[in-house]
């Protein structure tokens, strides 16, 4: 299904019944959250709402949404969340259940823009290479050694305001990235999925103020600090 197709089916799709206000938003360095947009705990009995899944298997069970690589798609497995995007606020819960690997990703109504690369070993956040053939090219943020165990739960806050890109891992760790391309709609937020099964629950997607919170700089400059020191 192709990025503008998914976008046009978010603009006429209301809120799921799995959608409920929570009572706080996700903790948050760059972002100030304004309002709940998804809220849907992907467990078994809750509506599918705007997830749209292309490849692979997905299945929502009482731990949360399981997904995995089909072999017969050469693909991996996919599902986004048909939802249009200004500045905001991602949080979710994963866990690897024998996965290789698997990425969140947003894109704007094109191509893919930005991703959170993760394995049990690895932590990558970057922008993403949007011709393939030049002349742009993929932008590393941070990659990071990791531990990650098979069958424990972790979280993942991203956050996009103006031209900033900033996503967190279990709170500890924290790449931030900017582009001018940043700035643009953003559409189709969701995760891939490499080889065998990951689980995630608990997806909240808040909307954001156009501006950064008044301490940003000072967060910045000690996460830059903290970063180049190792």
């Amino acid at each position: 299904m192709s990025l503008r197709l998914l976008a046009l089916l978010a603009l006429v799709s209301p809120l799921g019944a799995a959608d409920a206000k929570p009572a706080s938003p996700p903790a948050t360095l760059l972002a100030q959250p304004v309002a709940p947009l998804v809220v849907d705990a992907l467990t078994a009995g809750s509506e599918m709402g705007r997830w749209l899944s292309t490849k692979g298997k997905w299945e929502r069970r009482p731990d949360g949404l399981r997904g995995e690589e089909v072999e017969a798609d050469k693909h991996n497995a996919v599902n986004r969340l048909g939802q249009p995007l200004g500045d905001f606020v991602f949080a979710c819960e994963f866990r690897f259940d024998g996965a290789k690997g698997f990425s969140f990703s947003v894109n704007d109504p094109k191509e893919h823009l930005t991703r959170v690369l993760l394995t049990p070993t690895s932590f990558t956040a970057r922008k993403d290479d949007r011709d393939k053939k030049g002349p742009d090219v993929a932008v590393n943020y941070r990659t990071e050694t990791v531990k990650l165990d098979p069958g424990t739960w972790h979280s993942l806050v991203v956050e996009m305001v103006g031209d900033t890109f900033v996503a967190t891992l279990d709170g500890k760790v924290t790449a931030v990235g900017t582009h001018e391309l940043f700035r643009g709609p953003k559409v189709s937020p969701g995760f891939t999925v490499d080889g065998a099964a990951a689980t995630f629950r608990n997806v909240a997607v808040w909307s954001a103020r156009p501006e950064p919170k008044p301490d940003w700089k000072a967060r910045r400059d000690a996460l830059a600090g903290a970063t180049s020191a190792k």
